[in-house]
């Protein structure tokens, strides 16, 4: 009989309801409670952030964002620090397909930008969302 096996039988000797859990010690126990899953992760959001300002930035010199009303709103993880969602908002929604078209056409160079202002070993993809501006559309 191995070592496992006699230390299972000792744990059932031991204790009336043995769990698989038995015998772990609770600090190499890597599942998280239910207070660190309401946490929210303060490095994700710090990324986000650093995103945001990169991405404003660029979005700034870009040469059409100004003919194109285009404002970014906020970068969210999409659906987690690997790939970043940019929500960008254009004043009507004729402007939309132009403004898919000139993000799609710099995302590379957007992309450059955010991985000069993140530190992070690989820059994250960037993905756009472009919605119509709600105050000025009715």
């Amino acid at each position: 009989m191995n070592s496992r096996k006699r230390k299972e039988e000792m744990l059932r000797a031991l204790c009336a309801n043995w769990h698989p859990d038995d015998g772990v010690d609770p600090r190499e126990d890597k599942r998280r409670d239910e207070h660190n899953l309401e946490k929210p992760d303060r490095k994700l959001h710090q990324l986000c952030r650093q995103a945001q300002r990169a991405l404003q930035l660029a979005l700034d010199e870009l040469p059409n964002a100004a003919a194109l009303g285009l404002t970014l709103r906020d970068v969210v993880p999409a659906p987690n620090a690997g790939r970043l969602c940019a929500l960008v908002s254009v004043p009507t929604p004729a402007l939309r397909a132009e403004a898919i078209a000139q993000l799609n056409q710099r995302a590379g160079r957007l992309r450059t930008d955010v991985a000069a202002a993140v530190s992070r070993r690989r820059a994250p993809e960037l993905s756009f969302q472009v919605v119509i501006a709600e105050g000025d559309h009715e």
